[in-house]
């Protein structure tokens, strides 16, 4: 007896690539961020990270709070993550 099951594609390969110039954020509980999109980081102290993008601004609170990896458009943090804020 052959079942046919269908595979489903899961939601994140759904979502169109072109999100018109918002961030893209990967979090990994509450200690790793992935940001995709970023054109610089505005403020780095161990409790607030700010990083701009071409809509908004991303606010990250937290304790211990490092930039483990940075490249010309994404940036990666360590650290307790508290809170996200979205600064339009």
């Amino acid at each position: 007896m052959a079942r046919n099951k269908q595979r489903q594609t899961p939601l994140y390969n759904q979502l169109p690539i072109s999100m018109g110039g918002a961030p893209l954020i990967e979090m990994t509980g509450n200690r790793r961020i992935t940001l995709e999109g970023s054109t610089g980081i505005l403020l780095y102290e161990s409790e607030n990270i700010k990083i701009n993008t071409t809509k908004m601004i991303v606010s990250f609170c937290g304790r211990g709070l490092t930039v483990r990896c940075i490249s010309c458009s994404c940036v990666e943090i360590e650290g307790f993550i508290t809170a996200v804020e979205f600064i339009t």
